[in-house]
Protein backbone atom coordinates (compact mmCIF):
# COMPACT_ATOMS: atom_id res chain seq x y z
CA UNK A 1 0.00 0.00 0.00
CA UNK A 2 1.68 3.12 -0.90
CA UNK A 3 2.01 6.25 1.17
CA UNK A 4 -0.58 8.28 -0.35
CA UNK A 5 -3.23 5.30 0.85
CA UNK A 6 -2.22 4.91 4.06
CA UNK A 7 -5.27 4.15 6.43
CA UNK A 8 -5.26 7.32 9.21
CA UNK A 9 -7.36 6.64 11.55
CA UNK A 10 -9.58 3.92 13.21
CA UNK A 11 -11.07 3.67 16.81
CA UNK A 12 -12.65 -0.31 16.76
CA UNK A 13 -15.89 -0.51 18.62
CA UNK A 14 -16.81 -2.27 21.71
CA UNK A 15 -17.50 -5.85 21.58
CA UNK A 16 -20.76 -7.43 21.27
CA UNK A 17 -22.54 -10.61 21.67
CA UNK A 18 -21.24 -10.99 17.56
CA UNK A 19 -18.38 -12.87 16.55
CA UNK A 20 -15.39 -10.79 15.64
CA UNK A 21 -14.70 -10.12 11.85
CA UNK A 22 -11.53 -7.87 10.99
CA UNK A 23 -10.86 -6.46 7.55
CA UNK A 24 -6.93 -7.08 6.85
CA UNK A 25 -5.16 -4.97 4.53
CA UNK A 26 -4.23 -7.37 1.26
CA UNK A 27 -0.53 -7.59 0.27
CA UNK A 28 0.58 -6.50 3.64
CA UNK A 29 2.39 -9.67 4.71
CA UNK A 30 2.82 -10.87 8.32
CA UNK A 31 2.74 -7.01 9.57
CA UNK A 32 -0.50 -6.36 7.36
CA UNK A 33 -3.07 -3.93 9.54
CA UNK A 34 -6.01 -5.51 10.41
CA UNK A 35 -9.52 -3.55 11.58
CA UNK A 36 -11.95 -5.53 13.97
CA UNK A 37 -15.62 -5.07 14.52
CA UNK A 38 -18.44 -6.85 15.12
CA UNK A 39 -22.05 -5.40 14.18
CA UNK A 40 -20.51 -2.80 11.30
CA UNK A 41 -17.70 -1.01 9.93
CA UNK A 42 -18.24 1.96 7.78
CA UNK A 43 -15.30 2.93 5.31
CA UNK A 44 -15.05 6.42 4.31
CA UNK A 45 -12.57 9.71 3.37
CA UNK A 46 -10.17 11.30 5.74
CA UNK A 47 -10.68 14.60 7.36
CA UNK A 48 -9.26 15.96 9.70
CA UNK A 49 -11.70 16.66 12.08
CA UNK A 50 -13.42 13.47 11.72
CA UNK A 51 -13.39 11.20 14.32
CA UNK A 52 -15.82 7.87 14.77
CA UNK A 53 -16.02 4.48 16.60
CA UNK A 54 -16.11 2.18 13.85
CA UNK A 55 -15.46 4.08 10.74
CA UNK A 56 -12.11 3.18 8.46
CA UNK A 57 -10.78 6.20 7.25
CA UNK A 58 -8.66 6.38 4.32
CA UNK A 59 -6.91 9.32 2.60
CA UNK A 60 -7.52 8.93 -0.68
CA UNK A 61 -9.86 12.17 -2.41
CA UNK A 62 -11.47 9.28 -4.20
CA UNK A 63 -12.66 7.57 -1.32
CA UNK A 64 -16.25 8.87 -0.35
CA UNK A 65 -17.01 10.53 2.55
CA UNK A 66 -19.22 7.45 3.32
CA UNK A 67 -18.03 5.29 0.79
CA UNK A 68 -19.32 1.59 1.48
CA UNK A 69 -20.96 -0.64 4.98
CA UNK A 70 -20.14 -3.87 6.02
CA UNK A 71 -22.65 -5.21 8.23
CA UNK A 72 -22.87 -8.66 10.35
CA UNK A 73 -25.89 -10.69 10.93
CA UNK A 74 -26.30 -12.30 14.08
CA UNK A 75 -25.48 -15.68 12.47
CA UNK A 76 -22.37 -14.42 11.47
CA UNK A 77 -22.67 -13.62 7.99
CA UNK A 78 -21.65 -10.34 6.53
CA UNK A 79 -23.39 -7.67 3.65
CA UNK A 80 -21.42 -4.81 2.20
CA UNK A 81 -23.54 -2.09 0.65
CA UNK A 82 -22.26 0.16 -1.33
CA UNK A 83 -23.15 3.78 -1.14
CA UNK A 84 -19.90 5.68 -2.36
CA UNK A 85 -19.97 7.88 -6.20
CA UNK A 86 -17.08 5.82 -7.63
CA UNK A 87 -17.93 2.65 -6.51
CA UNK A 88 -16.53 -0.30 -4.19
CA UNK A 89 -15.75 -3.90 -5.51
CA UNK A 90 -15.63 -7.37 -4.43
CA UNK A 91 -13.50 -9.93 -6.06
CA UNK A 92 -12.71 -7.29 -8.89
CA UNK A 93 -16.60 -6.19 -9.54
CA UNK A 94 -18.34 -3.56 -9.08
CA UNK A 95 -21.04 -3.69 -6.71
CA UNK A 96 -24.57 -2.57 -7.43
CA UNK A 97 -25.64 0.83 -5.59
CA UNK A 98 -27.19 0.89 -2.58
CA UNK A 99 -27.72 -3.36 -2.64
CA UNK A 100 -26.95 -5.45 0.08
CA UNK A 101 -24.76 -8.28 -1.21
CA UNK A 102 -23.27 -11.21 0.84
CA UNK A 103 -19.14 -10.90 1.31
CA UNK A 104 -17.18 -14.03 2.41
CA UNK A 105 -14.54 -15.07 4.25
CA UNK A 106 -11.68 -14.45 2.39
CA UNK A 107 -13.41 -12.28 -0.28
CA UNK A 108 -11.40 -8.83 -1.24
CA UNK A 109 -12.94 -5.78 -0.89
CA UNK A 110 -11.27 -2.82 -2.97
CA UNK A 111 -11.85 0.62 -2.66
CA UNK A 112 -10.14 3.84 -3.72
CA UNK A 113 -7.25 3.78 -6.17
CA UNK A 114 -5.12 0.82 -4.38
CA UNK A 115 -6.60 -0.03 -1.13
CA UNK A 116 -7.89 -3.90 -0.97
CA UNK A 117 -9.22 -5.12 2.10
CA UNK A 118 -10.27 -8.80 3.11
CA UNK A 119 -12.55 -10.68 5.36
CA UNK A 120 -11.11 -12.82 8.11
CA UNK A 121 -12.82 -14.19 10.88
CA UNK A 122 -15.28 -17.00 11.94
CA UNK A 123 -17.19 -18.50 9.67
CA UNK A 124 -21.00 -18.45 10.15
CA UNK A 125 -22.97 -21.54 11.32
CA UNK A 126 -23.53 -24.08 9.21
CA UNK A 127 -27.16 -23.92 9.10
CA UNK A 128 -27.41 -20.10 8.04
CA UNK A 129 -24.53 -20.40 5.40
CA UNK A 130 -26.26 -23.77 3.50
CA UNK A 131 -29.35 -21.22 3.28
CA UNK A 132 -27.07 -19.12 0.89
CA UNK A 133 -25.42 -20.78 -1.52
CA UNK A 134 -24.89 -18.84 -4.38
CA UNK A 135 -22.22 -15.48 -4.46
CA UNK A 136 -24.77 -13.05 -6.25
CA UNK A 137 -26.09 -10.11 -5.03
CA UNK A 138 -28.39 -10.31 -2.50
CA UNK A 139 -31.53 -8.11 -3.67
CA UNK A 140 -33.62 -6.42 -0.72
CA UNK A 141 -36.88 -8.17 -1.90
CA UNK A 142 -39.32 -7.38 1.45
CA UNK A 143 -40.25 -3.94 2.02
CA UNK A 144 -37.97 -1.24 3.42
CA UNK A 145 -39.09 2.36 4.99
CA UNK A 146 -37.59 5.31 3.54
CA UNK A 147 -38.25 8.99 3.96
CA UNK A 148 -38.58 10.50 0.00
CA UNK A 149 -36.65 14.10 -0.73
CA UNK A 150 -37.21 15.67 -3.98
CA UNK A 151 -36.27 18.71 -5.09
CA UNK A 152 -37.20 20.61 -7.91
CA UNK A 153 -36.43 23.80 -10.26
CA UNK A 154 -39.69 26.24 -9.93
CA UNK A 155 -40.66 26.68 -13.53
CA UNK A 156 -38.46 24.90 -15.45
CA UNK A 157 -40.17 24.97 -18.25
CA UNK A 158 -40.15 29.13 -18.77
CA UNK A 159 -36.39 28.70 -18.36
CA UNK A 160 -35.89 26.53 -20.67
CA UNK A 161 -37.77 28.64 -23.01
CA UNK A 162 -36.14 32.05 -22.15
CA UNK A 163 -32.42 30.66 -21.15
CA UNK A 164 -30.05 29.67 -23.68
CA UNK A 165 -29.52 26.16 -23.34
CA UNK A 166 -25.92 25.62 -22.83
CA UNK A 167 -26.12 28.57 -20.37
CA UNK A 168 -29.07 26.92 -18.46
CA UNK A 169 -27.44 23.23 -18.71
CA UNK A 170 -24.14 24.10 -16.90
CA UNK A 171 -25.76 26.23 -14.30
CA UNK A 172 -27.98 23.39 -13.67
CA UNK A 173 -25.49 21.03 -13.54
CA UNK A 174 -23.12 22.95 -11.11
CA UNK A 175 -26.12 23.67 -8.88
CA UNK A 176 -26.70 19.70 -8.95
CA UNK A 177 -23.33 18.67 -8.21
CA UNK A 178 -23.33 21.16 -5.55
CA UNK A 179 -26.55 19.62 -4.35
CA UNK A 180 -25.44 15.45 -4.71
CA UNK A 181 -22.58 16.58 -2.88
CA UNK A 182 -24.24 17.43 0.51
CA UNK A 183 -26.95 14.58 0.32
CA UNK A 184 -24.15 12.20 0.21
CA UNK A 185 -22.21 14.29 3.76
CA UNK A 186 -25.99 14.55 5.35
CA UNK A 187 -25.92 10.61 5.32
CA UNK A 188 -28.64 10.56 2.69
CA UNK A 189 -28.36 8.53 -0.52
CA UNK A 190 -29.06 10.59 -3.94
CA UNK A 191 -30.53 7.92 -6.40
CA UNK A 192 -30.68 9.98 -9.49
CA UNK A 193 -31.49 13.25 -11.12
CA UNK A 194 -34.57 13.44 -13.52
CA UNK A 195 -34.52 16.16 -15.74
CA UNK A 196 -34.49 19.31 -13.59
CA UNK A 197 -35.73 17.43 -10.42
CA UNK A 198 -33.28 15.89 -7.68
CA UNK A 199 -34.29 12.67 -6.07
CA UNK A 200 -32.40 11.58 -2.69
CA UNK A 201 -33.55 9.64 0.01
CA UNK A 202 -32.74 8.63 3.85
CA UNK A 203 -33.92 4.82 5.19
CA UNK A 204 -34.76 2.61 8.03
CA UNK A 205 -31.82 1.32 10.04
CA UNK A 206 -29.28 4.36 9.75
CA UNK A 207 -27.64 5.40 12.12
CA UNK A 208 -30.25 8.43 13.11
CA UNK A 209 -34.49 8.37 12.47
CA UNK A 210 -34.96 9.11 8.52
CA UNK A 211 -37.77 11.27 8.62
CA UNK A 212 -35.44 13.82 11.16
CA UNK A 213 -32.40 13.04 9.15
CA UNK A 214 -34.20 13.94 5.69
CA UNK A 215 -36.34 17.01 7.20
CA UNK A 216 -32.87 18.20 8.34
CA UNK A 217 -31.15 17.49 5.07
CA UNK A 218 -34.27 19.34 3.35
CA UNK A 219 -33.66 22.71 5.27
CA UNK A 220 -29.77 22.44 4.63
CA UNK A 221 -30.37 21.75 0.71
CA UNK A 222 -32.74 24.32 0.40
CA UNK A 223 -30.59 26.92 2.32
CA UNK A 224 -27.59 26.10 0.09
CA UNK A 225 -29.86 26.29 -3.31
CA UNK A 226 -30.82 29.38 -2.45
CA UNK A 227 -27.08 30.46 -1.75
CA UNK A 228 -25.90 28.83 -4.91
CA UNK A 229 -28.82 30.85 -6.69
CA UNK A 230 -26.78 34.18 -5.28
CA UNK A 231 -23.45 32.92 -6.81
CA UNK A 232 -22.36 33.84 -10.44
CA UNK A 233 -20.18 31.35 -10.73
CA UNK A 234 -22.74 28.81 -10.35
CA UNK A 235 -26.20 30.12 -11.76
CA UNK A 236 -25.07 31.99 -14.59
CA UNK A 237 -28.66 32.76 -16.36
CA UNK A 238 -29.09 36.23 -16.33
CA UNK A 239 -32.40 37.80 -14.66
CA UNK A 240 -33.99 34.51 -14.75
CA UNK A 241 -33.16 33.43 -10.88
CA UNK A 242 -32.91 29.75 -9.73
CA UNK A 243 -35.62 28.62 -7.32
CA UNK A 244 -36.15 25.37 -5.58
CA UNK A 245 -38.87 23.70 -4.30
CA UNK A 246 -38.92 20.37 -1.97
CA UNK A 247 -41.31 17.32 -1.06
CA UNK A 248 -40.75 14.71 1.91
CA UNK A 249 -43.00 11.66 1.90
CA UNK A 250 -42.48 8.86 4.59
CA UNK A 251 -43.80 5.15 3.81
CA UNK A 252 -42.08 1.59 2.52
CA UNK A 253 -41.09 0.91 -0.67
CA UNK A 254 -39.43 -1.66 -2.13
CA UNK A 255 -35.76 -1.56 -3.58
CA UNK A 256 -34.28 -3.80 -6.39
CA UNK A 257 -31.09 -3.20 -9.04
CA UNK A 258 -32.33 -3.50 -12.47
CA UNK A 259 -30.58 -4.81 -15.75
CA UNK A 260 -29.06 -7.98 -16.63
CA UNK A 261 -25.14 -9.58 -15.83
CA UNK A 262 -25.52 -7.40 -13.06
CA UNK A 263 -27.55 -4.27 -12.25
CA UNK A 264 -27.13 -1.24 -13.82
CA UNK A 265 -29.12 0.74 -11.16
CA UNK A 266 -31.40 1.26 -8.96
CA UNK A 267 -35.33 0.48 -9.09
CA UNK A 268 -37.35 1.94 -5.87
CA UNK A 269 -40.96 1.23 -5.85
CA UNK A 270 -43.69 2.63 -3.48
CA UNK A 271 -46.47 5.39 -2.87
CA UNK A 272 -43.80 7.81 -0.81
CA UNK A 273 -41.92 7.81 -4.18
CA UNK A 274 -45.08 9.32 -6.06
CA UNK A 275 -45.88 10.95 -3.64
CA UNK A 276 -43.82 12.57 -3.19
CA UNK A 277 -43.21 13.86 -6.51
CA UNK A 278 -47.17 15.14 -6.62
CA UNK A 279 -47.34 17.30 -3.32
CA UNK A 280 -43.91 19.12 -4.33
CA UNK A 281 -46.50 20.75 -6.64
CA UNK A 282 -48.54 22.31 -4.02
CA UNK A 283 -45.25 24.56 -2.81
CA UNK A 284 -44.99 28.21 -3.82
CA UNK A 285 -45.19 31.38 -1.83
CA UNK A 286 -48.03 30.63 0.14
CA UNK A 287 -47.13 27.69 1.31
CA UNK A 288 -43.37 27.74 1.65
CA UNK A 289 -40.60 25.39 -0.09
CA UNK A 290 -40.59 22.31 1.08
CA UNK A 291 -44.26 20.13 1.50
CA UNK A 292 -44.25 17.07 4.21
CA UNK A 293 -46.69 13.99 4.16
CA UNK A 294 -48.39 13.93 7.40
CA UNK A 295 -46.05 10.60 8.49
CA UNK A 296 -42.79 12.71 7.75
CA UNK A 297 -44.53 15.02 9.81
CA UNK A 298 -45.22 12.99 12.52
CA UNK A 299 -42.20 11.23 12.64
CA UNK A 300 -40.34 14.49 12.81
CA UNK A 301 -42.58 17.10 14.93
CA UNK A 302 -40.56 16.76 18.29
CA UNK A 303 -37.51 18.53 16.27
CA UNK A 304 -38.68 20.63 13.81
CA UNK A 305 -41.59 23.22 12.83
CA UNK A 306 -44.41 22.64 10.62
CA UNK A 307 -47.13 24.43 9.06
CA UNK A 308 -50.17 22.76 8.52
CA UNK A 309 -51.75 23.21 5.35
CA UNK A 310 -54.94 21.46 5.43
CA UNK A 311 -55.79 18.71 2.92
CA UNK A 312 -54.95 18.02 -0.59
CA UNK A 313 -55.60 16.12 -3.42
CA UNK A 314 -52.53 14.63 -5.06
CA UNK A 315 -52.64 13.97 -9.14
CA UNK A 316 -53.02 9.95 -9.14
CA UNK A 317 -54.19 9.69 -5.11
CA UNK A 318 -57.88 9.04 -4.77
CA UNK A 319 -57.87 10.32 -1.47
CA UNK A 320 -56.35 13.58 0.00
CA UNK A 321 -53.51 13.83 2.47
CA UNK A 322 -53.07 16.32 5.22
CA UNK A 323 -49.96 18.21 4.27
CA UNK A 324 -47.75 20.47 6.18
CA UNK A 325 -45.04 22.42 5.38
CA UNK A 326 -41.35 22.54 7.11
CA UNK A 327 -40.47 25.38 8.68
CA UNK A 328 -37.62 25.24 10.60
CA UNK A 329 -35.62 22.93 13.43
CA UNK A 330 -36.62 23.49 16.55
CA UNK A 331 -34.65 24.91 19.48
CA UNK A 332 -33.37 21.45 21.49
CA UNK A 333 -34.12 22.67 24.55
CA UNK A 334 -37.96 23.96 25.10
CA UNK A 335 -38.40 24.81 21.12
CA UNK A 336 -41.41 24.76 19.92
Amino acid sequence: MSDEMKITSYSAPPATDRPAKQLVVEGGGDDAQSFTFYDRIELGRFKEDRRATGVLLVKDPTVSSRHCIITQEADGRCFIRDASRNGTRLGGRRLSPNLKTELKIGQVVSVGRHLSLRLEGEQPTQENSAVESTTGTVGVSNPTVVTVLVGDIRNYTALVQRATSPALQDSVGRVFQRLEKEVVELGGTLKEFQGDALFAFWEEGSAGDHAVDACSAALVLHRLASELAEDPAVWQVEDLPLRMDWALATGPVVISGYGSEGALGLSMVGESVVLAFRIEKFADDATGSIIACPVTRKMASRFFKFKDLGSRQAKGFDKSHRLYSLVREKRRLGGS
